[in-house]
């Protein structure tokens, strides 16, 4: 299974945030878990989009683009990441705010536990 990578950015530009999670997400793939994908969740993203194709390692980018997820509100990006987790091994997202807000969700939507703040990837 591939793990997925949730871009943070401002529906114009991606953040260096997601640098750094697609490189902990590239320390699972070389653990074996598969190939990166990063989500990019907006309205008028698809320069982000763009962007987050040219970032080395990874190897498919879906941008969903719908005036609902335009703010980033929590909600509505659980909703859509909880419905796309079950095909990925590992579900990725900056450590910020909006990481923090709708990863939790996420997980409790999931019933699985949520592991934050990571320093390191040891093993898949």
């Amino acid at each position: 299974m591939a793990v997925l990578v949730i871009a943070e950015h401002d529906n114009e530009t991606l953040k260096p945030a997601t640098l750094n999670t697609v490189t902990a997400a590239r320390a699972l793939t070389d653990a074996g878990a598969g190939d990166v994908t990063v989500l990019v969740a907006g309205a008028g993203c698809a320069a982000v989009g763009d962007a987050a194709a040219t970032i080395e390692g990874v190897a498919k980018v879906l941008v969903a683009d719908d005036a609902g997820l335009e703010h980033g509100l929590a909600e509505n990006v659980a909703a859509l990441v909880t419905g796309l987790a079950r095909d990925y091994s590992h579900v990725l997202a900056p450590a910020t705010t909006s990481g923090k807000n709708f990863m939790p969700r996420v997980a409790a939507s999931l019933d699985l536990q949520q592991i934050s703040e990571i320093s390191a990837v040891v093993d898949a």
